[in-house]
């Protein structure tokens, strides 16, 4: 009798590919060469006339480091690979996909071959095609690109290290490396490591120095800017096209930013720059000179420590939480008349913009304190809960997770059995695609169910924490994080808003 020959078949995969993609990441660092943006897209493009495989969509990441994989084209590549309108990535090297290996392990060996997606790294002559059906060296793919992948993570790396290198080299030589030039300087245009005083924002802030020098308090500076109609940061930001976190805010001067720049001594001339504050003078042209801004400084200090402070009564356990009804705005504690051992708390934007603009609440400091126990036993009355209630209510949701990960379970082995008859030739694409949503289905209720328990532990721990409090077992100082604002209205009504 004949033997059989143990020679393994060739499973050749159907080429449905409808739709093929070219993807192209240009890190944080690279500035064109091999893997500039232009450059890729030749490459695939070359690839893909030669394959007889047009590009249909384009995903290009542009300014995204390889060692995160939430960048906004990769995540819509997944999007629409898990929709089933790709099936067929192809990149210029392994590199460009990401530059941590178990991350992009993860998508060679998990996800593309379960979403029945080709996968092709044009330089590293990787094909998953390939690596499905060639039997001449079966192992090859998978010893050669995991060591690809972890050279690559290391790369990332080593350009890490060089690149805070050189920012610390600049730093000590005194090179402005500020993503943006201070309100009243702007970067030159010859260098744009070099500051130079912005013609028109320059003026406001030699003349907020001017103001201070001259004995003019914060809040009458503050005034005088919004009676001018002066731009604010925010204002001269959105004038000039610049957007960021002073896209949104209030087009007011307050105290905040003009307290910021009386004490940045960046208008002195100097940078203070980097995780060691590296002082380095002369950097650029001051806009005040070093004597008055220490002596405005000095004033500064002297104001803010001619009180004396008492102990547990100085401390402003509600700081940021106290808001004015009328305006919106933080209202600031104050100690009583002639230093007495007693505060209150007030809006002065009644005196900064104007009693049009806000006629400022006013609360005493016990009555605030008295409110806040009040309404936490209001709390706490209505939201009880005793310790059995807390654990027959984790035991029901245990046990609906236990359900929910048994059928998560049953449908991953299901779609798993569809996806190896596809490969031996015994299935078909469409059933992998029909297996897809109830696999969806099973673990979007396995995350529901376990974030319902972890919420509800937290809600626990947070009303043990609230009850502590409420029988001062705890100072309030421990669940401030509890409260969201204490709004005060008028005739001194005080509402406590508690965070869900």
């Amino acid at each position: 009798m004949a033997r059989k020959s143990r020679k393994r078949q060739t499973v050749t995969l159907p080429h449905l590919h409808s739709e093929t993609a070219g993807y192209i990441r240009l890190s944080v660092t690279g500035k064109g060469g091999d893997d500039s943006i232009e450059n890729q897209k030749k490459v695939i493009e070359a690839w893909a006339r030669e394959n007889q495989h047009p590009i249909s969509r384009w995903y290009i990441d542009a300014g995204w480091s390889g060692r995160t994989f939430y960048r906004p084209m990769f995540r819509e590549l997944i999007a629409d690979i898990e929709r089933g309108e790709v099936d067929c990535v192809v990149v210029k090297d392994l590199s460009r996909l990401g530059r941590d290996h178990i991350a992009v392990g993860y998508y060679l060996e998990g996800f593309f071959p379960m979403n029945c997606v080709r996968f092709v790294s044009i330089n590293d002559d990787f094909d998953t095609v390939n690596g499905l059906t060639d039997q001449s060296h079966p192992h090859g793919a998978r010893i050669r690109i995991p060591i690809k992948n972890a050279f690559n993570e290391q790369v990332a790396v080593e350009i890490k290290q060089k690149v805070e290198a050189t920012l610390q080299m600049k730093i000590d030589r005194g090179t402005f490396v500020g993503p943006r030039a201070p309100f009243g300087y702007q970067k030159s245009e010859a260098n744009h490591d070099q500051l130079v005083p912005d013609p028109i924002a320059s003026i406001t802030v030699r003349k907020i120095f001017e103001l201070a020098a001259n004995g003019t308090g914060v809040t009458g500076i503050v005034r005088y800017l919004n009676e001018k109609g002066l731009p604010t940061p925010i204002q001269y930001a959105r004038s000039n096209g610049l957007t960021g976190s002073f896209a949104d805010g209030t087009d007011d001067w307050n105290s905040r930013s003009v307290k910021y720049i009386l004490t940045n001594r960046t208008y002195t001339g100097m940078l203070i720059q980097g995780k060691e504050k590296r002082v380095v003078k002369g950097t650029h042209e001051p806009l005040v000179d070093v004597e008055t801004f220490d002596r405005i400084q000095s004033e500064f200090k002297a104001r803010s420590f001619n009180i004396s402070p008492t102990p547990e009564a100085s401390e402003n356990v509600f700081k940021g939480k106290v808001i004015c009804a009328c305006c919106g705005g933080k209202m600031q504690r104050k100690r009583g008349t002639n230093h007495a051992d007693w505060y209150f708390f007030t809006c002065i934007s009644k005196n900064r913009l104007g009693a049009d603009k806000c006629t400022g609440m006013y609360a005493r400091g016990e009555d605030v304190l008295s409110a806040v126990y009040y309404q936490l036993k209001q709390y706490i009355d209505h939201h009880f809960i005793t310790k059995d209630q807390y654990k027959q209510e984790i035991q029901g949701m245990d046990s609906i997770i236990e359900a929910a990960s048994l059928k998560y379970e049953e449908a991953t082995d299901f779609s798993m059995k569809q996806y190896e008859k596809y490969v031996m030739g015994e299935g078909s694409k469409e059933a992998i695609a029909a297996a897809r949503p109830a696999k969806e289905q099973a673990e979007a209720e396995l995350n529901r169910a376990i974030a319902d328990k972890e919420a509800y532990e937290k809600q626990y721990q947070v009303f043990c924490k609230l009850l502590k409090a409420s029988r001062k077992e705890v100072p309030l100082s421990e669940i401030i994080d509890c409260i969201e604002r204490i709004v005060v209205d008028v005739d001194r009504k005080i509402m406590v808003k508690w965070t869900e």
